[in-house]
């Protein structure tokens, strides 16, 4: 008795699975056959230059690792949230914090490009050199 009950509830798990996988299936099958349908609909916003950042913790090996689009949104927000704080007012403030970001990128990059200080975390030296640093402010 204890070994159809298994079996039946196995049974039934592959039954689920399989019913899981062909729903799955269909809803992608689905999508294909309705493109017209979509193509009506508003477009999705795309990401601005400084969202997205993710490297607000990182150490210097995730930093070396990672897409410079990532470099510039974390740079921008550690500007952001330092020596740009309370400037950031118009599309062209932006487009100063931008140029700053590169430079801050830059100077991130070339300083924690050596290998034997992966483990270390990247905003401490992020922070010193916006502290240290005259022209990376408004």
């Amino acid at each position: 008795m204890k070994h159809n009950r298994a079996l039946s509830f196995s049974r039934m798990g592959l039954l689920i699975t399989s019913l899981l996988v062909i729903l799955a299936l269909m809803a992608c099958n689905s999508g294909d056959n309705n493109k017209s349908t979509y193509s009506t609909s508003k477009p999705v916003p795309t990401k601005k230059w400084f969202e997205g950042g993710t490297l607000h913790n990182a150490t210097i090996g995730e930093w070396n690792s990672a897409t410079y689009a990532n470099k510039l949104a974390t740079s921008a927000d550690w500007l952001a949230v330092t020596v740009w704080k309370g400037h950031l007012h118009s599309p062209n403030d932006f487009d100063k914090v931008r140029v700053k970001a590169e430079m801050l990128v830059t100077a991130v990059n070339g300083v924690v490009e050596d290998k034997d200080i992966d483990n270390l975390n990247v905003t401490e030296f992020a922070i010193t050199l916006i502290s240290m640093s005259n022209d990376l402010g408004p």
